[in-house]
């Protein structure tokens, strides 16, 4: 079976997100009228440009294999049969996302600071020349303690690419219906708003998480409170 990293390398597919010419989403014309204002040039001229390739990328690939994939919706997601998940661990908890959402997975690379950002989001970075917010998913969702941030998935959502810090990539699951639950607020508490249903392999409970509601949060700067 092959791990996660071999899965990434072995299917690089990037997406075509190289022309110059190309003018900004509205999601990226939001985020950037919320955390950089007048700022915005620059604070852009210091977020060197990235191209990740060989060892600095686990992966690089649409789902599809091309640039204009479907778009996800998590209310999609939940009627379809099989899910394919992707997990890693935060602090010894097990979260997942469906690999759909998923663009790449790259090494860590420190942001740029923005001078408004919420106690989440580090900084940005500069990705293949788009904008890419960096989201520490511990802070956001409230958990307390700390790890070393060794990676960085990165997502595209509704106009936006967003990266979301981990530590490591844990493993890949094919999850069937009967394996999954979708009502979940009573059960998980804080953070539900987060999260669009969970896992049960075995023993073990897998979280998934909310692509909507991640980038939504980070449109909007909120988060649960400060750990």
């Amino acid at each position: 079976m092959k791990t996660p990293e071999q899965y990434f390398v072995e299917d690089v597919r990037l997406p075509d997100v190289t022309d110059p010419g190309r003018t900004l989403t509205n999601a990226e014309e939001a985020f950037l009228d919320k955390y950089l204002g007048v700022d915005r040039e620059k604070v852009l001229a210091q977020a060197r440009r990235l191209d990740p390739r060989g060892e600095d990328s686990l992966s690089g690939f649409s789902s599809s294999g091309e640039g204009n994939a479907v778009e996800h919706s998590d209310e999609q997601m939940r009627s379809q049969a099989n899910i394919r998940l992707v997990s890693f661990s935060l602090m010894g908890r097990e979260y997942a996302l469906p690999i759909t959402v998923i663009q790449e997975v790259i090494r860590y690379v420190k942001p740029t600071k923005l001078p408004a950002a919420p106690f989440f989001m580090p900084g940005i970075i500069n990705l293949r020349g788009r904008v890419t917010p960096l989201v520490s998913l511990r802070m956001l969702m409230g958990i307390p303690g700390d790890q070393e941030d060794r990676f960085i998935v990165v997502c595209r959502h509704r106009g936006l690419q967003i990266g979301l810090v981990i530590n490591a990539v844990s493993t890949m699951y094919l999850a069937s219906g009967d394996e999954l639950e979708w009502n979940v607020e009573g059960n998980v508490g804080v953070s539900a708003h987060l999260l669009m249903g969970l896992y049960k392999s075995g023993e073990r409970l897998i979280s998934i998480l909310s692509i909507d509601n991640l980038v939504q949060g980070v449109l909007q700067g909120g988060g649960s409170s400060h750990a």
